[in-house]
């Protein structure tokens, strides 16, 4: 809806005797279409407060005074409203990821432990045929009369198009007209063309996807390559320029060593505490599953540091290094920086001058 639209409805809706019958109008449009026209509403000044926005500017006393809406959840904790990015090696289970994550939207389920509002969902599948896409559903279970929309590899450019050359605009069109609460771009380098590695085109290019999600209060999810680098810093990680990083407002990384089925989702973002998310994947259901296990994600050297001091906490550092078999004089450092790595996980903890794997309680005074 044009903003012009929306400024003549809202004068409308300031004279009483018109405001009856359009708040009965609206009253019957779809929720999530209802919900983006309050909110769109919300967000225009009154008339003769001196308080709005002159043109695009919105005042201090305007964002003070108003009340902003939260973001929606895509999945509580983890993907809020906006744009995300979910990075990754090749052929590591982030299309599994992105289609378990479609299903539990659409269906109103649950996932990683978390109960997901349900919504309808637009999956840009432009790397899968339907054949392999129902293999993958009823692998997952998928169950009939979901309202979830795919986009199967080649049928992007006869509907969409390249999103920097007008594709952009079009998928706005659809995502409006179908009120998705979640649309998946599975991946960002079949959608677009271009050099991924000029900060300026990504910026260029990503910004409208950003604010298209905002202004449909929905969350559009990209899914994108790793480098080679394998910091496993989300962000970093992200192949091609940092903007694209820089961009987003949520950035997932999922890391997992080959051959095996533990991983870890690392996410930060604007909306989010940064956190890192023990999975595994269970073959049977083609699903990510939370990982109970407490040394899941743990190379093998931390995972047997944990296990030693365990066996003898609380322990100083010469304790531990002679538990590891570790000369104190020539190993201290070395042993001090991976007791640190772990404390930065949450698996050990420091009190005085000796280590825990489990935190003390502090006593009420």
């Amino acid at each position: 809806m044009e903003n012009t639209a929306l400024e003549v409805l809202a004068r409308i809706l300031r004279q009483p005797g018109k405001a009856a019958l359009v708040e009965g109008e609206i009253d019957l449009l779809p929720g999530p279409v209802r919900e983006g026209l309050i909110r769109r509403l919300l967000q225009m000044p009154e008339e003769g407060t001196g308080n709005g926005r002159k043109g695009a500017f919105l005042s201090a006393d305007f964002i003070l005074r108003n009340e902003w809406p939260e973001p929606v959840w895509i999945i509580p904790g983890i993907i809020p409203a906006g744009l995300t990015v979910l990075g990754g090696a090749p052929k590591l289970g982030k299309s599994w990821f992105a289609l378990q994550m479609a299903q539990a939207v659409a269906a109103g389920g649950f996932t990683l432990g978390r109960r997901i509002p349900q919504g309808a969902v637009l999956y840009l599948a432009l790397e899968d045929p339907p054949r392999r896409l129902k293999e993958r559903m009823l692998r997952q279970h998928w169950v009939l009369d979901l309202p979830c929309d795919f986009l199967p590899v080649g049928r992007f450019q006869e509907t969409i198009g390249d999103l920097r050359n007008g594709g952009a605009q079009r998928l706005s069109n659809h995502i409006e007209a179908g009120a998705y609460r979640l649309v998946v771009i599975d991946t960002l380098s079949r959608s677009i063309s271009g050099d991924q590695n000029d900060a300026q085109e990504m910026t260029t290019w990503l910004a409208p996807i950003q604010e298209m999600a905002h202004m449909e209060n929905c969350a559009i999810v990209l899914l994108d390559h790793h480098n080679k680098v394998g910091s496993e810093d989300a962000v970093r990680d992200i192949l091609g320029s940092t903007a694209k990083g820089a961009m987003a407002d949520t950035v997932i990384g999922l890391y997992r060593e080959r051959g095996k089925s533990d991983a870890r989702l690392t996410v930060t973002g604007r909306e989010v505490e940064e956190q890192t998310v023990n999975i595994r994947f269970d073959q049977a259901t083609g699903c990510w599953q939370l990982d109970a296990n407490p040394l899941a994600g743990l190379t093998s050297e931390q995972a047997d540091l944990v296990v030693r001091l365990e066996a003898i906490e609380p322990a100083t550092l010469r304790q531990v290094c002679d538990a590891l078999g570790k000369d104190y004089a020539h190993s201290k450092g070395a042993v001090l920086n991976r007791l640190g790595s772990l404390q930065e996980k949450g698996k050990v903890f420091k009190v005085g001058d000796v280590w825990r794997t489990v935190q003390p309680e502090v006593e009420d005074e």
